[in-house]
């Protein structure tokens, strides 16, 4: 399921063991997850991009919450380690 939003990223998503990881090893990568219903989900996304906070465009597409009937969307993030 990652693979579904990682292409649509603005910044290079290598796996933590791949030779070219080197850019990463002081990194932290932090996922913010979205859950609720489908106007709520796509609601507060706009917002945050309004806000400044993440764009729109980085979330992935809105997933089904398995046995449920809410919805979910998913943004990576990086944050330098100190």
């Amino acid at each position: 399921m990652a693979d579904e939003f990682l292409s649509d990223l603005p910044f290079p998503t290598n796996p933590p063991n791949s030779p070219s990881s080197s850019n990463f090893d002081n990194r932290e990568r932090l996922r913010l997850i979205l859950i609720g219903s489908t106007e709520g989900v796509r609601e507060m996304i706009h917002r945050q991009h309004q806000a400044g906070i993440a764009d729109a465009g980085s979330w992935s597409r809105i997933l089904p919450v398995p046995n449920s009937d809410e919805v979910m969307s998913i943004l990576l993030l990086y944050r330098r380690r100190e």
